[in-house]
């Protein structure tokens, strides 16, 4: 499935994308600025957002309703700053799947991922110690 990643700090535009291109099950993933979301085309395909949301809450939501008007398929994934956000009711129909913190470990945003993609059987792995992996299938999934 394809996926985009939107956030408007590079480093983590760059880091998401890397870690979400070794995933299986991800195909393209296509990563831009907030302010690009007003020129995305209109698309009933089914995708995974990956949106950062930036410090500025009136133009975060306006932002998520404007994807998912031009993406009503996307499966939206919330990361925030702000571990007290919570989305306005209004909002909560607008595709959004799951909402992390930006500090949540690479392990719980590639399983959330995963159960985005719908790999149930998918688990985090272990925190590594040198440097991240990527998830793996648990060994009583594949039996």
């Amino acid at each position: 499935m394809d996926t985009i990643v939107i956030e408007s700090q590079p480093l983590i535009r760059l880091g998401m994308q890397r870690m979400l291109e070794r995933m299986a099950g991800i195909g393209a993933v296509r990563v831009m600025e907030p302010a690009a979301i007003v020129s995305l085309q209109h698309t009933t395909e089914p995708a995974i957002v990956v949106f950062g949301m930036s410090a500025d809450t009136a133009d975060n939501w306006y932002l998520l309703r404007r994807l998912h008007h031009v993406m009503p398929s996307a499966r939206i994934l919330l990361l925030s700053d702000n571990m007290w956000l919570r989305i306005p009711e209004t909002n909560t129909s607008c595709g959004v799947i799951e909402q992390l913190p930006k500090s949540a470990s690479i392990e719980r945003i590639e399983a959330v991922v995963y159960q985005m993609l719908g790999h149930d059987g998918f688990v985090p792995m272990p925190a590594a110690r040198d440097g991240w992996r990527p998830a793996y299938q648990h060994h009583s999934a594949l039996s």
